[in-house]
């Protein structure tokens, strides 16, 4: 029987049974391609980002004792965990209005669709966390490069370098943590945009990535936040 987790429950507890699972599908590049007059063939314009795309999951339901729980969890955004691929899990919301008449009778069904980001992440995200305290060499293991978050331990300028990209720091007091993905410099509650002096943020590219700094650092927390297309 085919199941799925939204937003941390599982379908199965809903009596929820999954008749036709999603295809397995890869985000869409975003491109576009611009015809110049006078010019042969089209000039390729690539943003190098991904769209967002939907996820149908066909269903069925066991009466209709715990409708209105099940409508109350299938709304909303939260993550996804899909049994065709339990490893992984989507950062997804619900796309379409889900039709309570065909939930009211014995075993009918009815289509879930979830409108998903175009990146899917570990499941063990804990797992994957990493602790360093001496320069080192890491390895992501995904599709597409990563948008990590990193907190320096330290105190002073310290300077970040990832694959010999430099990303300084400057004034930490005790801690100050990078989020690549929000772009964003923190401690805590308190905004620390002001001592960063990185010209982007850290990425950790498909394979080998090396990373080493300069300044008084006790130890350096990674979540990578690897992800596949």
């Amino acid at each position: 029987m085919g199941w799925f987790h939204f937003k941390g429950k599982d379908s199965r507890d809903f009596g929820i049974l999954i008749s036709a699972a999603p295809e397995k599908v890869r985000a869409e590049r975003r491109v576009d391609y611009v015809a110049i007059p006078g010019r042969n063939g089209e000039l390729t314009m690539d943003e190098g980002t991904y769209a967002p795309y939907v996820l149908s999951v066909e269903c069925s339901t066991r009466g209709s004792e715990n409708l209105d729980e099940i409508l109350a969890w299938l709304d909303g955004a939260g993550e996804l965990i899909l049994c065709t691929e339990p490893d992984k899990v989507f950062r997804a919301s619900i796309y379409n209005k889900i039709s309570v008449a065909d939930m009211i009778y014995l075993y009918n069904s009815f289509l879930l669709q979830f409108r998903v980001q175009p990146f899917k992440y570990s499941v063990n995200a804990a797992g994957d966390a990493l602790e360093l305290t001496a320069p080192t060499t890491i390895r992501n293991s995904g599709t597409v490069y990563s948008e990590p978050l990193i907190t320096v331990y330290g105190s002073g300028d310290i300077t970040l370098t990832i694959n010999g990209a430099d990303f300084p720091l400057y004034g930490v007091q005790e801690s100050i943590t990078i989020d690549s993905e929000m772009m964003e410099v923190f401690k805590g509650n308190t905004n620390q945009n002001g001592k960063y002096g990185g010209a982007e943020f850290p990425r950790f590219e498909v394979g080998k990535n090396e990373i080493s700094w300069t300044g008084n650092v006790s130890k350096i927390k990674i979540q990578p936040r690897w992800r596949w297309l």
